[in-house]
């Protein structure tokens, strides 16, 4: 079989045979690896050709693998604002501005007017920037770098009419939201 051109042998680890030929029918085609496969006298084979799967299905894992990381996202934000909620608005509203345990979370931690509570948001808030919108980051500043990078073919002046996608619109937005929210307390 001078034809075959490279045979990855099977291991435990991965027991598919991988053969690369070259075929020169009628004389050597895949018929004839087949065959010579199963009358070696090695442990019986079952030999199936491996067809890749056609580009539907791979767009189907890649849409599953992104809904999986946008619902893991979404739990982590979910995780995060509960104790936000009731440190910023339930525990702020329903506790009288006498209590001690109040007085203590609404005195100044460090050098500054920013309270305890505060500096707790903005704990909670800040992996929620940027690991639950860190997507919004990451395409947004490959949009930038497509639109006003070296290689651009944009011409300049279209440069500023195609700026900014719904990516930009939420990546600016974000950070105004935290801030307000912060600050509002």
């Amino acid at each position: 079989m001078s034809q075959i051109t490279h045979a990855n042998p099977p291991t435990l680890q991965d027991p598919i045979l991988r053969v690369t030929y070259e075929p020169s029918p009628p004389t050597f085609t895949i018929r004839d690896v087949v065959s010579a496969i199963m009358v070696s006298n090695t442990p019986q084979f079952r030999v199936t050709i491996h067809s890749p799967p056609p580009p539907e299905d791979r767009a189907r894992l890649v849409q599953a693998k992104e809904r999986r990381n946008l619902l893991y996202r979404l739990g982590f934000s979910v995780v995060i604002a509960i104790p936000s909620f009731i440190i910023g608005v339930v525990f702020m509203s329903l506790v009288s501005p006498r209590n001690p345990t109040r007085k203590f979370l609404t005195e100044s931690l460090w050098m500054g007017n920013a309270s305890r509570i505060q500096w707790s948001l903005f704990f909670l808030a800040t992996p929620v920037m940027f690991h639950s919108a860190g997507s919004f980051h990451k395409r947004s500043l490959k949009e930038i770098r497509a639109l006003w990078g070296r290689g651009s073919r944009t011409p300049l002046w279209k440069r500023f009419l195609r700026f900014g996608s719904m990516n930009m619109l939420v990546r600016a937005f974000l950070p105004r939201l935290f801030t307000t929210q912060l600050s509002s307390i």
